[in-house]
C-alpha cells in the first residue's frame, strides 16, 4: 500500500512539474504580452483545483475545512493570508481556496527550470524588497490576496520553535491591509522540509485549515515600526499554530 501510494505520489510530482512548464511555456507568454496578470492567476488557481480535487478522487490526499472556513476564505479581499508552513504544497491548498491570491516567491523559484515562468508570472518574487513592499500594496488595494508564510520556509517535522519573520507584519500595516491569519495541519506529517517526497504514508493525508478572524487595519500602529511589527507578529502565531 504505501509502495502504491509512492508511485501514485510521484506521478502527480511528475504532472505537477509537467504542467507548470506547459502553462508557463505555452499559456502565459500571451497573456504576459497583454500584461494580464489576472489571467495568469486564474489559470494557476484552476489548475491547483485540478490537482486538489485529482488528489482527493484518487484518495492521495483530502482538504478538510468547514464551510463557515471556506465561505470565509471565498470572501476574502485585499487580506494578507498569514499561515504556518508545514509541508511542500501549502500554497497549492490556499491558493485553490482563495478567489484571487498570489504569494511571495523565493529568488530559487524563480531559477526552476519547471516553474520558473508561472512563478515570474502569477507571484511576486522575493530579490528586490522595495519593489516588493510596492507591487504587494498595489495588488492588495486591487483586491488581489497575498499569501505570505513568516517561517521563510518548510517545517521540519522535528523542529523546535522557529523565528517568525515580521515580513508580513510590516507589509500589512503599510499597505493598511486586513491581515488573515490560516492554521495548517496536515495529518500525517508528508512533505516537510528534509522528509522524502515518496514518504506518503498508508493512507489518505489529510490537510487540515482553519480560518481565524481577520484582524482588521485600524486596530494597526500607524507606523511599521520594528516593536509594532514583532507585537504583531506574535498575536499572529499566537492564534495560527497549535498549543
Amino acid at each position: 500500500m504505501h509502495f502504491a501510494r509512492s508511485v501514485l505520489g510521484g506521478f502527480f510530482f511528475v504532472a505537477y512539474a509537467l504542467g507548470s512548464l506547459v502553462l508557463g511555456a505555452v499559456l502565459f507568454p500571451p497573456l504576459a504580452l497583454l500584461r494580464a496578470r489576472r489571467a495568469q492567476r486564474a489559470l494557476v488557481k484552476a489548475s491547483w483545483r485540478l490537482f486538489v480535487w485529482a488528489a482527493r478522487v484518487t484518495g492521495l490526499f483530502r482538504v478538510e475545512i468547514s464551510p463557515e472556513d471556506r465561505a470565509r476564505l471565498a470572501a476574502s479581499r485585499g487580506c494578507v493570508v498569514v499561515a504556518n508552513h508545514p509541508t511542500l504544497i501549502d500554497v497549492v491548498v490556499l491558493t485553490s481556496l482563495l478567489p484571487d491570491a498570489t504569494a511571495v516567491a523565493k529568488a530559487a523559484a524563480g531559477r526552476n527550470f519547471f516553474y520558473s515562468l508561472i512563478v515570474k508570472g502569477a507571484f511576486l518574487m522575493n530579490d528586490d524588497p522595495a519593489r516588493l513592499v510596492e507591487e504587494s500594496a498595489s495588488l492588495l488595494a486591487s483586491g488581489v490576496n497575498l499569501i505570505m508564510f513568516p517561517e521563510g520556509t518548510r517545517t521540519p517535522v522535528d523542529a523546535q520553535k522557529r523565528e517568525w519573520r515580521r515580513g508580513a507584519a510590516q507589509l500589512a500595516i503599510r499597505a493598511r491591509a486586513p491581515l488573515l491569519p490560516v492554521s495548517v495541519v496536515c495529518d500525517p506529517p508528508v512533505l516537510a522540509k528534509g522528509q522524502p517526497w515518496h514518504d506518503l504514508a498508508g493512507r489518505t493525508v489529510i490537510w487540515r485549515i482553519r480560518v481565524h478572524e481577520a484582524i482588521a487595519p485600524d486596530s494597526f500602529p500607524q507606523q511599521a515600526s520594528r516593536s509594532a511589527s514583532i507585537l504583531l507578529m506574535d498575536s499572529l502565531r499566537k492564534k495560527i499554530l497549535p498549543p
